[in-house]
């Protein structure tokens, strides 16, 4: 009964997005924008760029809503749409001169089908979440050392505190984050953190 509910509301949904209510275009909105983001900084976009880019697929999808027959394939539409995007910018940008490596084991992953991707980074969501809730400095030095792919050197710099410090935050997140989130979750944590170093 839980799920015919969910299905029932998933349908009214659709059907007043493919009439181009505003009311239900944000809804479509806050349920991927998030998750959208974190895919195109997942790429190599930086954060405000990957904003900008999500925004931007957002009003393409604004003048295709009518043509969606279900919200799956509406998410679609948003990650290959990014996806398409992010390649244009980093190419058009030689993004790729900087993090070839990098970018090519992402590309790699990005040929994952829609559901895996969908999947890895409602993952991903739950843990930029708990990273979001944590003390104040420790959060700052977490979304900086994850999230942006800095070293411990340029935290420092830019926070204006000691390298040691960076450590002693940085340790203290992963203690936090390892009673908070699940193990699985724990597990793609710790390799999102090694992959950025």
């Amino acid at each position: 009964m839980k799920s015919s509910s969910k299905y029932e509301n998933e349908l009214d949904l659709l059907a007043q997005f493919k009439r181009g209510e505003v009311s239900a275009f944000e809804i479509v909105f806050k349920m991927n924008y998030p998750t959208l983001c974190l895919f195109l900084t997942k790429m190599g976009i930086e954060r405000f760029q990957a904003e900008e880019i999500a925004h931007d697929i957002f009003l393409k999808l604004w003048d295709k809503c009518g043509n969606f027959d279900s919200l799956d394939s509406v998410r679609a539409f948003l990650y290959i749409s990014s996806k398409n995007a992010a390649l244009n910018f980093l190419d058009k940008t030689k993004r790729l001169q900087k993090k070839e490596e990098t970018f090519l084991a992402q590309q790699e992953w990005t040929e994952f089908s829609v559901d895996t991707q969908v999947v890895y980074l409602e993952t991903l969501k739950v843990i930029q979440e708990n990273i979001e809730s944590l003390p104040e400095q420790c959060k700052k030095v977490m979304q900086m050392l994850v999230f942006d792919g800095l070293e411990a050197q340029e935290v420092a710099d830019q926070l204006g505190i000691s390298r040691g410090t960076v450590y002693s935050q940085k340790a203290r997140g992963i203690a936090l984050l390892k009673e908070r989130l699940t193990f699985d979750q724990f597990l793609l944590f710790l390799f999102i953190l090694q992959y950025s170093l």
